[in-house]
Parts: structure tokens; sequence; C-alpha cells
């Protein structure tokens, strides 16, 4: 991926340009030391400049920004106001047409820095006295929020607009709007911090002069990544709207690196150093202001994307190449305009453009699906097997691969906040969304193909919530599992069904990032040390939680350096991105991918002389869960005897010796940890008191006297059962259910000790 750049040489600016702004897709403006404020319309990398209006001679711009206007285009118009700062300590409100709205003395010496406030609602400015204040969309003063003893030099918002960030020599310093809140400080580098930006991501990029660019977490104020030492100090940085990658602008130099901080391309210009960078709202053009005068744009081409043989990439604004390596085929699509964003996965490649979704299907590039859609502005597409998900800033639409509408996602509590994509996860028939104002809630989503969509149920979990996975494999009745990181980095794995979560499990610590297989139920997680695949996730429902563990497979993460990250899991192969950005292929779980193939094709006995070659635990492990959920009992005897695990042994024993069949699929049921199930077939054939009775087996006492009481049966046999466990383990009855049916039968007391043993005297003679 690289930039395609241009030089706007219509030598309109006779000065240095100081600052430059993106209003529209297709529209930059400019402002520099001639005191001239310029438009520039975007015609096919080409732009034609016109001259908005002049400033007076004493108008030295420092930073430039439109409102944002996220919330609604139709209400654009009413928004569409441009704030300059400028070196005599003033801003300006400017309009489109390039009259001074309102002006505003803000700072003694210069306001070097003025920022809209990501919602558009307020705005701050920054300055040479070392204050930065708060100020309505309107213009009024609200509060001053920093007052520091160092001139100011950058200063920006954090996404949720609750906290600022600033520069204060060659510290970087987190000030919340909460006033119980302390700030946060830290040494950033080794000499002044010119410029900062924060990303949607919450990753913050600082430049300086001791010619670096890092990148930090801003959670934890934790250093992610040091670029090496450039040739002159890194004077603009800005991030692209969707935080995935950002540009660095120094003297004569510009580069395109990704949201981990490894380059993807440097480009050498001669323009002098480049002092302002802006994207467009899309992500994919940008503008930069030079110090010759000139304006620099470029387009991102290059972007490569991969699946299975194939490979797609935007080589050209409108121009997709698509080349199948087993055959030495490629396919040149032309797009009927520039290209916006694009995924490939599960057979189709999805283009979209500013007004349009393109689908094509590996079997027929040469005529897509194309429909129209509602805004140009995407902030992530999600792929399945049979639909995607189009996420715009805060609206999500689910479509078939045939371009057909299939709903529009809404869920309890949405606002008009931005929606957080790490937190968006789809799979074939589950759609879970983390809630927009509280971390941790989330939403799940019910997706059928002839019903509309509906939230089932939420989930909120103890920590805020960072990143989510849904399974591409569905397990039998469990819909989904979700497998999330959370604020502490801890990896849970939770099996969703139509009822509920079944368990909530916490597998591991310090995880970085997860990926699930797109053909197998395995989940891939990057920890701090190692690489880790869990082979049968699925067992996280059983009541043995050291059987999750045993499905694990680690290998060291030294060989993919610092801050790696799992890029997609499939065909036995993880493929992982180094910290310097390559791509390293690692695959140690085939002989589990034949296992999986011959289970999924009911082909046993290939799926056991695997076993039976590798002797290995792990493998032997995952032929036991399958094999259980499969309800293929020999199979699993044989495993479970093969890791030691001689009472599961019994117990299938007893199962298959059980004469109802019945009664034989809830044991396997209960087997595999699903009471639930367990106790729905039995209730469904009628047999009461075998289903009271698997509640009894793992004391799950109040479902066992619910349903003696609803069904009028083995009351007496539930509270008999009861006292014995209670004499057991040598303590009194508590529950009040429990005491108030035992008097309501005429039952002695259960705490009475010789009342008791009345009860289980008569009990051993019967």
């Amino acid at each position: 991926m690289r930039f395609k750049i241009s030089l706007q040489d219509n030598n309109i600016h006779k000065r240095l340009v100081a600052c430059v702004a993106w209003n529209l897709a297709e529209e930059i403006y400019s402002c520099g030391e001639d005191h001239l404020l310029v438009c520039w319309h975007l015609e096919g990398g080409t732009a034609h400049s016109t001259i908005v209006t002049e400033f007076p001679n004493d108008f030295y711009p420092t930073d430039m920004q439109w409102n944002p206007h996220p919330t609604s285009v139709a209400k654009k118009s009413s928004l569409d106001v441009l704030l300059i700062t400028t070196a005599d300590g003033k801003y300006h409100l400017v309009n489109k047409n390039g009259r001074i709205e309102k002006s505003v003395n803000a700072h003694n010496g210069a306001t070097t820095v003025g920022r809209w406030s990501n919602d558009g609602s307020a705005l701050l400015t920054a300055g040479e006295d070392g204050l930065i204040k708060i100020w309505s969309r309107s213009g009024m003063l609200r509060s001053t929020l920093i007052k520091a003893n160092l001139p100011i030099l950058t200063s920006s918002w954090s996404p949720d607009c609750s906290t600022i960030l600033y520069s204060q020599s060659a510290n970087l310093i987190l000030q919340s709007f909460n006033s119980n809140s302390n700030s946060h400080k830290w040494h950033a580098h080794d000499g002044l911090v010119l410029i900062v930006s924060w990303s949607k991501n919450n990753l913050i990029l600082s430049g300086g002069e001791d010619c670096r660019y890092k990148v930090w977490d801003a959670n934890n104020n934790q250093l992610l990544y040091s670029s090496g030492i450039g040739d002159y100090p890194v004077t603009a940085i800005s991030w692209c709207s969707s935080g995935n990658y950002f540009a660095v602008g120094s003297f004569n130099t510009i580069k395109l690196c990704d949201k981990n901080g490894w380059l993807h391309s440097m480009e050498k210009v001669n323009t002098g150093s480049i002092y302002s960078i802006a994207w467009s709202n899309d992500s994919t053009q940008v503008a930069m202001a030079c110090g010759n005068g000139k304006l620099l744009t470029g387009h991102i081409i290059d972007r490569r994307l991969e699946w299975d043989n194939y490979e797609a990439t935007l080589i050209r604004r409108k121009v997709i190449e698509v080349k199948d390596v087993g055959n030495e085929i490629h396919e040149i699509l032309e797009i009927s305009d520039r290209v916006v964003h694009l995924e490939f996965g599960f057979d189709h490649l999805v283009v979209i453009t500013p007004a349009q979704c393109h689908v094509y299907s590996v079997t027929n590039w040469n005529t897509p699906a194309i429909f129209n859609l509602k805004r140009s502005i995407i902030s992530a597409v999600l792929l399945v097997e049979k639909h995607f998900l189009i996420v715009e800033f805060n609206t999500m639409s689910l479509y078939n691969y045939q371009g057909r509408l299939l709903g529009t996602p809404r869920w309890k509590g949405f606002t008009e906040e931005p929606l957080y994509t790490p937190c968006l996860s789809l799979s074939a028939d589950t759609l879970v969304i983390r809630n927009q104002s509280n971390e941790k809630l989330l939403h799940i989503m019910e997706i059928s193909y002839n019903k509309p969509i509906v939230e089932s149920q939420s989930y909120s979990h103890l920590q805020g919530v960072m990143q989510v996975a849904l399974s591409y494999i569905s397990v039998k009745d469990r819909h989904a599992q979700l497998a999330l990181i959370d604020v502490n980095k801890d990896l849970f794995l939770i099996a969703i069904r139509t009822t509920g979560f079944e368990r909530v499990c916490k597998i591991a610590a310090m995880a970085q990032n997860i990926v699930w297989a797109t053909d197998a139920n395995v989940l891939a997680a990057m920890l701090t040390t190692n690489l880790s695949v869990w082979l049968c996730p699925n067992c996280v429902h059983y009541s043995d939680r050291k059987v999750i563990r045993r499905t694990r497979i680690d290998k060291e993460s030294s060989e993919f350096g610092k801050q790696p990250s799992i890029v997609n899991v499939r065909n036995g192969m993880v493929m992982v991105r180094r910290g310097d950005g390559a791509i390293v292929a690692t695959s140690f779980y085939n002989l589990f991918k034949n296992l999986y193939e011959h289970i999924s094709n009911k082909r046993l006995k290939e799926a056991l002389s695997i076993c039976r070659i590798a002797q290995n635990e792990i493998l032997w492990t995952c032929m036991a869960i399958m094999a259980i959920d499969n309800k293929e009992l020999h199979a699993a005897e044989e495993a479970y005897a093969a890791i030691g695990r001689f009472d599961t042994v019994d117990y299938i024993k007893y199962i298959k010796n059980l004469p109802n069949t019945t009664e034989r699929y809830a044991e396997m049921a209960l087997l595999a940890g699903d009471l639930l199930a367990a106790e729905g077939i039995l209730l469904q054939s009628s047999l009461i008191k075998e289903a009271i009775h698997i509640n009894l087996e793992v004391y799950n006492w109040n479902r066992a006297l619910e349903l003696a009481l609803r069904h009028k049966k083995q009351l007496e046999e539930v509270l008999n059962a009861r006292a014995k466990y209670l004499r057991t383990i040598n303590k009194n009855e508590t529950n009040q259910s429990f005491l108030t049916h035992a008097e309501n039968i005429s039952m002695p007391q259960l705490t009475n000790k010789e009342n008791e043993k009345k009860i289980y005297a008569k009990n051993d003679v019967e």
C-alpha cells in the first residue's frame, strides 16, 4: 500500500502554506502566509483551484479545521463552519464563502492550535501563553482547562471528547474534564514534541524534534512503537478517519504507516517542510500543506487482499487486478468510480465506491451485484459465508451477496454516537455490538434469513470490552461462541444460546488480539509471550474447566518480534504480521485440521486412525470432545481412555447400557455439560422424574424443586435429597423455599438433628 502523490502547482499561493483542511470528499481548503483562503476541487486526482477570499495583511494562520458534523448529512449545510487560528492570538469562525462570522481574542501571543471536538459541539484553542480554553460552537468561552508554564505547541481531543492531550516541552500530558481526576504526564521525546494526533482506536501518535514519531496506548500511556531517527524533525502527523493507518510529514518526506507504526511506504518530494496533513472522510485521500507554497494530494493505491488462491490489488483509483495464483489467470476489474473500501473473503470481493457497492463472486468476475449506498463514509465491512455487514458512522446495514438488504440492526439504548468497529462481530446467525456509551455492555442480535433482526439478549461484562470476535462455525444448537478481550487484557470465552449464556470462562491473560478460523472451530490469540491456538473452544461449557487448557497449543512469540498481530486463520495456517509489517505463516495444527474434516464428514474410522498414529494427548482430547458433541459414544470411550479419564469411561459405559433412547440422549447432553438440553430432552418426552433426578445429580436444587412443584411429583424425594446433602456437608438449611415446603408437607424441620436421623433411617429401610 502506498500513496500516489500529485503536486498541485497552480501557483495560487505565493508564500508558505501553513494549514489545510478537508471538507467534502473532493473539496480541500488551504490557507497560508499570503493571506489567501483557496478551495481545491479534485477531479480524477487533478485539483482545480479557486480563491475563496483574501484575509487582511495581519492574518497569519496557524491551524485550520472544518466542523466535523458527523451526525447527519442533511444538517451539514448549517454546520459548514471553518475554524482558523492565527498568530495574533485570535481564532476565527469562517463560513464557506470566506466571510468571517466571528473573531475572538483567545490568547496572549500566538494561538497555536484550534480543534473541533469529534461531535462538532465544542472547540479548543491552545496558545503560547500556556492556556487551553474550551469554547462552544458559537464561540462562547466555557472554561480554561489548562494553565501551563510553557507554550503549548500541540493538542488533541480524545475520541469520546472526555480528555485533552497536550504537550509541554518533551512531555505529553492527559487532562480529563472530570475535576476529580489527576493529569497523567510522561516523557515522550528527546526534544520538543511538535505535533500529536489521537485516533478513534484510542491510540496516540506524536512527533518531535528528535526526528522520531511514536505510537502510544492511550489507556496506560504505554509506548507501542518508536520509529528510527529520521533526517529531519517530524512537523506533521495525522490519523486517517478509520484509524487503520496514519501519515507522517517532515522536510521533503511523506510516510504512510500502519496503525502499529511500521512503514507502508515513503515518498520523497521537493516541497520543503510539510506543515499540515488532512485526510478525507473516507480515509483514501490526503492533502498536505507545504513550505514552498504548494499543495500535495495523495491517493492510496496498491492495497492488496488475499483469499485462498486469489489476490486482489487496487492498482489505480478505479482499477482492481485479481490474480488466481493457482492457474496464473488474472482479471482486470474497472469500477465506475474511485474505490474507497474493499474486502475479500468467503469467495466474494466487496468493493465500495462513494455511491455504490459492487459484489463480485470468484466464479463470475464479469457481472457483479451492484446497489446504491445511503452514505459514502464506511467504517468497516464484515464478511461471513452467507451475508455481509456494512458499518457506517453509527449505523449498520446487512446485505446478502446478491445485493438484497436483509435489515438494519437497532438495539435498546441506540444513540447517535459512533460505533467502535473492533467491538463489532458477525457470524452466520449472530451479531454482537458493544454499546456506544457503555463499554461493559454487549448487545447480542439474532440474524435469521426470513425474519427481522431483533436484539435477543444483552451481556454485561465486569470490565470494559476492547475487542470481540464471534466464531464463524456454529456448534450444534449453540448459535455461536464469543471471545472477548477486556481492558485488563484478559481473554474470555462465552457460549451463546437463544436461552442465554451458558458459561463465561477466562481462558488467558495479557491477550493482544484474537481471530477465529474461517473454516474450523478454532480460536487463535496473540498473547504477550506466545501465540496460542485453542483447537476445541466449544468445550468451555464442560463442567471440567481444565479441559479447555488441554486443547490449547502454544508457540513462542519471539520469532514474531514486538507487537505482532494475527491477520487470519485458515487452512491450518496462522498468518501473523510482525512488528515490522512482514507476514509470517505458521502451521502447527495440521493434524487437527484433518481430524476436524474427518469428523465433520462422519468418517470416524479415519479420525481415530489419526489419533492412534499421532498418540498426542491434545489430539485425543479434541477427539473426545467432538465425539461427545456428535453423540459417538464408542469413539468417545476410546478417546477418554487414551487420556486417562477412566471415570468418564465408566460414565459412558453406564450411558450405553441405558435401555431408554431418550435417557441416553439426555445423559450424553449432560456429559457434554449441557444441562438445559438434557432437561429439555426429558421434559419433551414427559420423563418428569428423570428430569428432576438429573438436576439432583448436579446439585441444581432450586430447579429440581421448581420441577417437582410444577408437576406435583417427587417433592418428598427432592426434600430428602437436599437434607442428606446438607447433613453430608454439615450445614443447616437456609433456603426459604425448602423450609416452607418442608413444613407444608408436615415434614420435620431440616435443622432438627434428631428428626433428620429419623428421616434418613426411614429412607434406608425403603
